[in-house]
């Protein structure tokens, strides 16, 4: 009788008892529906809006909108650059960047953080570019954001 429970017993937990509990990288509550409507400012006046598919950065007089989406869209200075989601999480969300006919920027990885207090976001390069950013009341100053 031990032997046909053991039959029995082994397969079971191998099909059962090994599954994958891990959560996937899709998050049910993802950064920037957690953080739609916040605003954000640097101590040199670099602002920052979280919209719901978007992001807003203004900085001495220009805005320019940054959508969450996989695609090529242009940086500050109208450089081209392809743009893949790697991780979308609650407080952390990351991209591959890769720059289009453009080697003075190095291609890389680009994140926002959010730190447990809620209060400060890092934006984040594997190029080194770091920017701290703290949570504030305040209005928006950009009001036509560009693609």
């Amino acid at each position: 009788m031990k032997l046909n429970i053991s039959i029995f017993l082994i397969p079971l937990i191998l099909f059962t008892g090994c599954g994958d509990n891990e959560d996937s990288l899709s998050n049910d509550i993802d950064f920037f529906s957690n953080h739609s409507s916040s605003v954000w400012v640097t101590s040199s006046f670099w602002w920052l809006r979280i919209n719901n598919d978007s992001s807003d950065e203004y900085h001495a007089g220009e805005c320019i909108k940054f959508p969450v989406a996989d695609g090529i869209y242009n940086d500050w200075e109208g450089y081209q650059f392809n743009q893949t989601i790697i991780r979308n999480e609650a407080n952390f969300v990351s991209w591959k960047i890769d720059y289009i006919k453009d080697d003075s920027y190095p291609d890389g990885i680009a994140s926002y953080s959010v730190d447990a207090s809620g209060n400060k976001l890092t934006y984040k390069t594997t190029s080194g570019a770091e920017f701290v950013y703290t949570k504030v009341n305040d209005t928006f100053p950009g009001t036509d954001c560009k693609n």
